[in-house]
């Protein structure tokens, strides 16, 4: 299994874009999307739901998992235990993913792709000071049924004087990646980069 450095920060949302596709069929959602350009719909994803579910997927399929980190460059590389996995991939799950939560604090804007044929939902605060900016679920639409491509995830907070900006992708059925930034004041952000792979089959 072969995990590379990628080098992106600012264009870390155009990794949802390009990404997307990938040779193992992605699991299928318990969510009916419709959606129109520049509208807003009334059935919140149940996101929280669906990451548990991809964890419940690596936990019953023999796959080995490689974690890959890069800072400063430098990239290191190492095969994760089931329990390492999860404490990675709880960084995905908090409370205010839930249904109830989005529906309550944020607003969901939905659009189909005429090019690739996916229907983009993206989740904005009311509120703009919530920790979570912004969320992206990009779903398959065909065959009677609607199957999530991907989530992205954007979380900014505080840690003492530090500005620590999150970028998060989960690829379903693939891997998924963090990028963190932090901004001590006048000081050059450092980028840190997370990757953890359990399919290594490319997209189609």
């Amino acid at each position: 299994m072969k995990c590379e450095a990628l080098s992106f920060f600012a264009g870390c949302y155009l990794l949802l874009l390009s990404a997307c596709g990938n040779h193992q069929q992605p699991v299928q959602a318990s969510y009916k999307a419709t959606a129109k350009a520049d509208t807003t719909t009334p059935g919140y994803f149940p996101i929280a739901d669906y990451l548990q579910s991809e964890i419940r997927y690596v936990d019953s399929t023999p796959l080995a998992i490689m974690k890959c980190e890069t800072t400063h460059n430098r990239t290191d590389s190492t095969f994760l235990t089931p329990d390492e996995f999860h404490k990675l991939a709880a960084t995905f799950l908090a409370p205010d993913l839930t249904a109830d939560n989005l529906q309550k604090n944020y607003t969901e804007n939905s659009f189909g792709d005429k090019t690739t044929g996916y229907l983009n939902f993206t989740y904005s605060p009311r509120d703009k000071s919530q920790s979570l900016q912004r969320v992206d679920v990009v779903v398959s639409h065909g065959d009677g049924f609607d199957k999530v491509k991907s989530i992205y995830l954007e979380r900014a907070a505080r840690q003492s004087d530090t500005l620590m900006i999150r970028k998060m992708y989960w690829q379903a059925r693939h891997s998924f990646l963090i990028v963190t930034s932090l901004q001590p004041p006048g000081k050059t952000p450092e980028i840190r980069q997370l990757k953890v792979v359990w399919n290594n089959e490319e997209a189609d």
